[in-house]
């Protein structure tokens, strides 16, 4: 139908009064989301009935920036609300300029974090990964967007799984999924490696990418393949074991990234999915990439103190009680080695942290436990 044809195709559906008035009516053209030109008619009835139709404007190009009031909220799903990664991206998206109507799934309602998160307008539900089904069901109404993270075990894949086919299933129509990089980005998207845990992102990734390209709906994606993270780096004993088998990596450089950092990626992702860095797209995230001795000096640097770490028969005896997580996975930075990129990252995003930045935020820990 042409342009005049929607003209008057409008105009025979309006009755005309005998009160004198004037009407606007926007007819727009879109092509997906992106609109390309509007046309802006005004229609006067006058006390006689007549008709006139004046075009005011047509305008090329134009960007529309349309408030919340005219459009539809968007309700987005967070999984592991409660821990480091979604409660990033809760924040980051409670910090933009878009109000969305985030649903926090965790596993204990009552927790502190949980309260906290219901104090800010968030509605937060109980849920567990093994029955997806049921957390759509709790949240009562249409989810459009969803973020899924998955703690690593023997049911990381299944679980990942599962909830992708059930955000096809409910309609979703983006899908943020927090994987991890194996190798850098051409070599990430061939490569399970042979580390169970990596293994298992690769599977989820795979299903995710074919269950997409397949919904009724056109269900967008997007990848966040993020490297170690800096916040392993704890006053516990698995923060001590972490510094000391990052120590035995020798002069193999670890790459490293915030999880607040993954949150404002995953942000943008829900912000913009047609961006092409984000539609149907994968990034791997990294924010540093250094030895466990340039990390000690930075440490020391800040902290005044060199960086606490489990004896070295400790980070060993790990590897080897754990050689299908922890083992197998330090084995692979040695041999192999993430293969993100600092300048890429934060070319996207320029106040990415670095180490440096992350331990200035994060020094107060150590301050604590030396207390």
């Amino acid at each position: 139908m042409g342009n005049n044809d929607q003209v008057s195709s409008i105009v025979k559906s309006i009755k005309m009064g005998s009160v004198p008035f004037s009407v606007l009516i926007f007819l727009t053209f879109t092509r997906t989301t992106s609109i390309n030109y509007l046309i802006t008619y005004r229609y006067h009835f006058s006390s006689s009935h007549s008709l006139q139709i004046t075009p005011i404007a047509r305008p090329h190009n134009l960007t529309l920036s349309m408030s919340s009031s005219t459009t539809q909220t968007k309700t987005v799903l967070i999984l592991g609300a409660t821990g480091k990664q979604g409660g990033a991206v809760i924040n980051n998206l409670l910090a933009s300029s878009i109000d969305f109507d985030i649903i926090a799934v965790t596993r204990d309602t009552s927790s502190t974090t949980a309260r906290k998160l219901a104090s800010r307008g968030v509605t937060v539900i109980a849920g567990n990964l093994s029955d997806p089904a049921s957390i759509f069901a709790r949240a009562g109404r249409p989810i459009w967007g969803v973020f899924g993270v998955q703690v690593n075990s023997g049911a990381e894949e299944q679980q990942g799984r599962t909830l992708v086919d059930a955000a096809v299933s409910h309609g979703v129509r983006h899908f943020v999924y927090s994987s991890g990089d194996r190798g850098g980005p051409e070599e990430s998207a061939v490569n399970p490696t042979g580390v169970q845990n990596f293994a298992a992102k690769y599977h989820i990734e795979k299903h995710l990418e074919a269950r997409a390209a397949f919904s009724a709906q056109g269900m967008t994606y997007t990848v966040l393949r993020p490297v170690t993270f800096f916040e392993n780096l704890t006053t516990d004993r698995h923060g001590l074991g972490f510094a000391r088998m990052w120590e035995q990596l020798g002069d193999k450089k670890l790459q490293l990234v915030s999880t607040a950092d993954i949150g404002w990626f995953a942000a943008q992702s829900f912000l913009g999915p047609e961006d092409p860095r984000y539609r149907n797209a994968a990034l791997t995230l990294v924010g540093d990439e250094l030895t466990q001795p340039e990390g000690d000096a930075i440490f020391t640097k800040i902290v005044g103190r060199a960086m606490p770490m489990a004896p070295c028969v400790v980070g060993s005896v790990v590897k080897w009680v754990f050689k299908d997580t922890a083992g197998d996975m330090f084995a692979w930075f040695k041999e192999h080695g993430y293969g993100g990129s600092v300048s890429e990252c934060r070319s996207i995003y320029p106040k990415m942290q670095d180490f440096r930045a992350w331990m200035e935020e994060n020094k107060g820990l150590w301050v604590k436990a030396e207390n």
